[in-house]
């Protein structure tokens, strides 16, 4: 495969065998022209490098205040509410990882859990998970703002800006939608393989790069099924479990509807490799350059056509009911009112 340039390496995997491509796209959006973008041939996964401006950082908070999902247009753009209101819905994330850790793992049989969520922002996680069990939590993150809500919510912090994580012998790590916001990913997992206990257990989720937009410029990464249980076997994890998850519906009420059941990837890991070819995934590497972008438009299109278009439609059909009944109501009262003073639709209410 030839190199674009010399200076790149696959994030994932390190691999040279990358080779830099761009699509254009109506509905899966990319990034700008200032960064560049690479496909593995090792692994499978996306990397992505911004060579013009300045990449985001995530201290100061100015990536979740800039998120902007009341898509606010007035001259008040600084008064913020207190949390980033994606958070309310990323919270719901909770249920599913409650569930396949509870299908695939024992860690809860523990009176108490010490649980870390590495990247976890607001704590939120640990909050929901207090309420069905006894939790002992940290959550180690970047943003100060989002520190002080876990800190009032009940964990433990860690400023990772100022501080190493000095604490051992987790039951439970959990990494969610942060390893693609991640220079070398892969060293990070193989540091916080040594605050696992030995048999504590590692929850992680990632977008899918065959479900899930490129355009975020926060995100370096893409991973696939293959890549991203990889990685974990080569940083001397054993695979528990992995599979697919989707965004909680309500995400449409921010005009994002790319919420259908490949949209995400989960694994969980173990610390002892007992089980280290446990259901791999396989290899379905493309062999050229042009394969793979045909390959990703393909899966693109599908998904618009049978996934996404729906959701659009089921929204679409709720406004629309909504819509006619106040129509249909406030018709009939306006006419009724008139002629006759009195409110129909009142009237028939209270007959049912």
């Amino acid at each position: 495969m030839n190199k674009s340039n010399t200076s790149f390496n696959c994030r994932v995997c390190v691999s040279e065998k990358i080779e830099e491509f761009k699509i254009v796209h109506f509905g899966f959006l990319t990034k700008n022209e200032n960064w560049k973008s690479f496909f593995c041939f090792d692994c499978g996964s996306v990397s992505e490098f911004k060579i013009k401006e300045n990449e985001i950082t995530y201290a100061d908070g100015a990536y979740r205040d800039n998120k902007n999902h009341f898509n606010t247009k007035s001259d008040d753009k600084k008064i913020l509410p207190p949390i980033d209101f994606w958070s309310a819905i990323s919270f719901k994330r909770w249920a599913h990882i409650w569930k396949v850790l509870n299908k695939s793992t024992n860690i809860f049989s523990n009176k108490e859990l010490k649980m870390l969520d590495y990247g976890g922002y607001n704590g939120f996680l640990p909050y929901a998970f207090s309420q069905k069990h006894k939790i002992n939590s940290f959550v180690a993150d970047l943003d100060q703002k989002g520190l002080n809500m876990a800190q009032f919510l009940g964990s433990k912090t860690i400023d990772l800006s100022k501080n190493e994580i000095d604490e051992k012998n987790f039951d439970l790590i959990t990494i969610v939608h942060v390893l693609e916001h991640l220079d070398k990913p892969l060293e990070n997992l193989i540091k916080l393989k040594d605050h696992l206990s030995d048999e504590g257990v590692l929850y992680a989720e990632v977008p899918n790069l065959y479900g899930f937009p490129l355009a975020d410029e926060a995100h370096k990464i893409a991973f696939t099924e293959f890549s991203f249980a990889k990685m974990f076997q080569s940083a001397g994890y054993e695979i528990l479990d992995y599979g697919f998850t989707k965004t909680p519906k309500e995400s449409i009420k921010f005009d994002y509807y790319y919420n259908h059941e490949s949209e995400n990837l989960f694994i969980i890991c173990g610390k002892k490799r007992k089980n280290p070819s446990l259901n791999f995934p396989k290899n379905k590497i493309p062999n050229s350059i042009n394969n793979f972008t045909y390959e990703l438009k393909i899966k693109y299109a599908n998904l618009m056509l049978k996934k996404i278009s729906f959701t659009l439609f089921k929204s679409s059909l709720r406004y629309f009911r909504t819509f006619a009944l106040f129509f249909i109501y406030g018709l009939v009262d306006f006419i009724s009112l008139k002629i006759f003073r009195i409110s129909l639709v009142s009237k028939f209410l209270r007959k049912k």
